[in-house]
C-alpha cells in the first residue's frame, strides 16, 4: 500500500532548555525553573525526568508572550 503523502511528515526534534533559550534569546531560567514556565505557560514535554521543548511551538508562545507584554505595557 502507498502512502498518501509523498514524504511521511518529519518530526520535529525536541530541544533542551539551554537550546531553547538561546535559540530564543531568553534567560535560561524561564525553561529550567519549574515556577516560571508554569507562570509564563511555556509549552513542554517531561519525558523521564528530563524537560523538552519543541522550537515551533516556543516560536509561537514567543510571539503571543510579547503581544501580551505589549498590551499590558501599553504599548
Amino acid at each position: 500500500m502507498k502512502h498518501p503523502l509523498p514524504h511521511p511528515p518529519a518530526v520535529e526534534p525536541m530541544v533542551d532548555a539551554r537550546h531553547a533559550a538561546g535559540a530564543l534569546n531568553l534567560p535560561l531560567y524561564y525553561f529550567t525553573k519549574p515556577a516560571s514556565r508554569e507562570a509564563r505557560a511555556i509549552p513542554f514535554y517531561r519525558i523521564g525526568k528530563t524537560i523538552r521543548f519543541r522550537l515551533s511551538e516556543l516560536e509561537m508562545w514567543s510571539e503571543r508572550f510579547h503581544q501580551h507584554a505589549q498590551a499590558e505595557g501599553g504599548q
